[in-house]
Formats: structure tokens, sequence, C-alpha cells
């Protein structure tokens, strides 16, 4: 229980495992000390030394658990929980909008309902939408800073040249069909809207230019909801990409932007009089459309996953029944390994939480993130992180889980505890390293499995310890 686990309690539990603990080698410390000084006039000796029979073992010992007893890849979802009283972000409502197709993880296209059933304002009255009047009309998106693209190689590894085609949807789409994942591929499109399709951008506000201003001016004549699709090329670099959606509260993660520009997809119309200011028209709704999400491995030998943006987090057990019961410890590591090769998205924090193997599942398990901060408050406690880790860099990624590793073997809690990877949720307590949710970048951290053909790249606890002998008259 939460009680039970305070940092008072912990400290005066922290050695039980060893008997007296530390109490145990303070106390022999300063026998020894005395022992070898004898009186203070006398000249240091060894004299009275061999009384001591018992004492901890100088030699380091190394425990290195790789088999996972127990494993978990619980899904994380953010969807509305009426018992819960929680509002929720489904999918259709993220701060971003995703494109493209990466390790195995697709979503074909951006989805954009406009209503032109009331646009008219005393500075764009109804007559100025006429042929004549009106210069160009351009579809237009913006990507997040990360993706940003300064030239047109692609040595970042991040897509570059891009290639879009805008469409018309035979009727607007229904945010709800878009709440979840994955969903069916998008279908009853029109023919291509923009004259520019054969012609890559890799610009960060990329504009589509239409055909002719025909096919927007009967959408205004007709006062229509009209749903408006947005594919890549099949020329187009692969990659997932991140724009801006109609939901986007953190500026800070887009390049600069001019005064009046609308981030999200947007129609931007030109006059033919310049003095007239161009008119934008954003969205009633938008999305991305998640079509394919592979399932973490189903099991551990085969690797694990931390997934942000559609959460997928990992959970590791260790069985510790080879650690001597009078092992003093000297410091744990969970160490895993990151396959860099597949792994992408912007720099994450990754947190290990101890957590009730009971709520691991088997493998799966869906809750919502609502539920998962009820039950880090009751079921786990947060252990150590590590941030601003590249998925595309990092190899050995190692978390300090010595206090953890303490807590366990000392029975601080009812039940059986193992490890939780989250990345850094805003219920946790302390200081955030992260300036957005987990929910607004889509990041994949892809971990080799406990079957992997290197040792040393299988999840291992790494526990260093030494032998204390019990103060019971008998001694080795």
């Amino acid at each position: 229980m939460k009680s039970t686990i305070d940092g008072t309690e912990r400290r005066g539990h922290s050695n039980k495992r060893t008997g007296m603990g530390l109490a145990l080698v303070c106390a022999l410390a300063v026998f020894v000390i005395l022992a070898v000084t004898g009186c203070t006039s006398d000249e240091p000796n060894l004299v009275g030394t061999a009384l001591v029979t018992d004492h901890v073992d100088t030699v380091l010992f190394a425990l290195g658990a790789e088999d996972v007893t127990y494993y978990t890849a619980l899904r994380v979802e953010n969807n509305p929980d009426p018992s819960e009283n929680y509002d929720g972000i489904t999918v259709d409502q993220q701060e971003v909008l995703y494109m493209g197709e990466q390790s195995g993880t697709r979503s074909g296209a951006l989805l954009a309902n406009f209503d032109f059933s009331d646009i008219f304002t005393r500075d764009y009255p109804e007559e100025l939408f006429t042929e004549e009047n009106i210069k160009s009309v351009k579809y237009s998106l913006t990507k997040l800073k990360f993706y940003s693209a300064f030239d047109d190689t692609n040595v970042t590894g991040k897509p570059v040249n891009l290639f879009y085609h805008v469409q018309e949807l035979e009727t607007p789409f229904d945010p709800a069909d878009y709440a979840n994942y994955p969903v069916d591929p998008v279908s009853g499109v029109g023919p291509l809207l923009n004259s520019d399709f054969g012609t890559a951008k890799i610009g960060n506000e990329p504009r589509m230019r239409f055909w002719d201003s025909g096919k927007f001016l009967s959408w205004v004549a007709n006062r229509q909801k009209v749903g408006i699709v947005v594919t890549f090329g099949a020329q187009s670099d692969s990659g997932l990409v991140g724009f801006a959606s109609k939901e986007l509260t953190h500026f800070s993660q887009l390049e600069p932007l001019a005064v009046g520009t609308i981030a999200a997809p947007n129609f931007i119309v030109e006059f033919q009089d310049e003095s007239i200011l161009n008119f934008l028209l954003g969205p009633e709704e938008d999305t991305s459309t998640f079509d394919q999400v592979p399932d973490a491995p189903q099991s551990v030998d085969d690797g694990f996953l931390l997934r942000t943006c559609l959460r997928s987090y990992p959970g590791l057990y260790f069985d510790l029944a080879s650690l001597p019961p009078n092992a003093f410890i000297n410091r744990a590591v969970l160490s895993v390994t990151n396959d860099a090769s597949v792994s992408f998205g912007t720099l994450g924090t990754i947190k290990v939480l101890e957590y009730d193997v009971q709520r691991f599942g088997d493998p799966y398990l869906t809750v919502n993130v609502n539920a998962l901060k009820d039950l880090s408050d009751r079921f786990s406690f947060l252990v150590t992180g590590a941030n601003s880790l590249d998925p595309a860099l990092e190899e050995t990624i190692q978390f300090d889980v010595t206090q953890a590793i303490l807590r366990i073997i000392n029975n601080v809690y009812l039940g059986t505890r193992g490890f939780l990877l989250t990345d850094d949720e805003d219920f946790y307590a302390g200081f955030r390293s992260t300036a957005v949710n987990p929910d607004f970048y889509y990041r994949e951290f892809h971990f080799k499995g406990s079957a992997d053909a290197n040792p040393d790249h299988r999840p291992q606890l790494k526990i260093t310890y030494s032998v204390v002998n019990e103060l019971n008259g008998e001694g080795e």
C-alpha cells in the first residue's frame, strides 16, 4: 500500500534481508577500529582483531537475471471514460496529424472537413468570390519543427521530398470513425484537385495549388460541408511526418509562423486585387488515419516495444530466487538494448516504475490513461528515468533500480512487483522533462528480446551484492 512505501519506512527496512544490514557494517567498523588502535597511548597494532568472526565479504558478486518470468505490453488509451468523469483525447482530437509509413506503422491520409455555410463577412462579402476576382486557391499544411527539412537531402533520416495529392471525399468524414485505431483505409475519393502533385515539396508549410478555382467556388456557392483528403504520392520519401491539427496548442513545436497563419489544414484564397488580404478557411474537424498499427510483440523473446502517441508500455519481471538471503545489495541495474535500425521519433524520456505483476495482463491488457494514473497511485512506485534519448541512436540503456530491488526483497509491498517502462506522464510526481504529453509525438523504441543471439543485448537485471554473516555467534 502507498503508506508502506514512503521514504521513511523504506530507509528503515532497506537492509532487512541482510539481518542487521548497514547497522551491522557500521558496528563492525567501529569495533575493528577500537580493537586495532587499543589504548590511545599504544602504537597501532592488531591485538584483539581475531575476536571478530562475523564479517562483510568484500568480494562483489554479480547476479545477471536474463530470464523474464512475466511480460506485458500495456495498450494505454486516452479515450473518454464516463465512469471516471474523464474527457480524454481520442485520436481525432490529438494535437498532431500524422501521415506516412515507418517501421510497420501507417497513417495513410490526413482528413479535414470544411463548412462553407457561413464564410462571408464584411471584409469578404459573397460577391468577392468569383472567377474574375480570384487569383489562386491553395491547400496548406504546417509541419512540426522536428520534421523540418533544410534542403532536399535526406541526411537526417527524416522524409524530405514529399509529393502531396489533394482530393475531395465523396462525403465528409465522421470523426467518430477515427476516434480509435487501426481504421479501414480511406475510400470514396474524387479526382486530384491540385496541379502540382508531380512536384516534390520540402518546406515546412507545403501549399498545394488547385487546377482552377471552379471547384472551390462551387462549394462556396452551394454552402456545402466538404471533406478533403491528402495523401503522399508513391515517389515520396518513406517515413511518418507530423503536421499541426486544429487542436494544436503547443505552438512552440512549430517553426515561427507569420501573423494570422492558420497552422491546421486550411484553404488560402489569393485575390487579383492585391490590396485584399488572403482569405483563410480552417477546418471544422481533422484527423489522422492510422490504418496500420502493429501490436507489440506477444513474447518478450521476440523483443518489446515502448510507443508514444498511440501508447504501448512494456512490463518486465525477473525472478530473484537465486539471490542469497544474506545478500547486501550494492547496486542493481536494469539494462535494455534498443534496436536503433527500426526505432524512430523525437528525443524521448523513459520512466521506470515498480508495477504490480498481477496487473500486467497475459501479455496484452488495455487500460485507460486515467486508470493508469489510478493504478500508479496505488500499485506502483516511480523508480528512475532517463531523458533526451534518441530512438535512432541509442543502443544500451541502463537504469539504476537499486532502491527498487531493496524494497522488493524486503517485502515492503503486498504482492509481486516488476518494472513498467513508460513515457513521462504528467501525473508522475516531480519535475517533468518534456514539454508535451505522450499523446503528442509518435515515437517508438524497439528493444531486443530475451532470445537475441547476443546475450548482452537481452533485457537483464544486473545485481551486484556482497555476503553478510548474521551475528548469531557461529560465523564462518
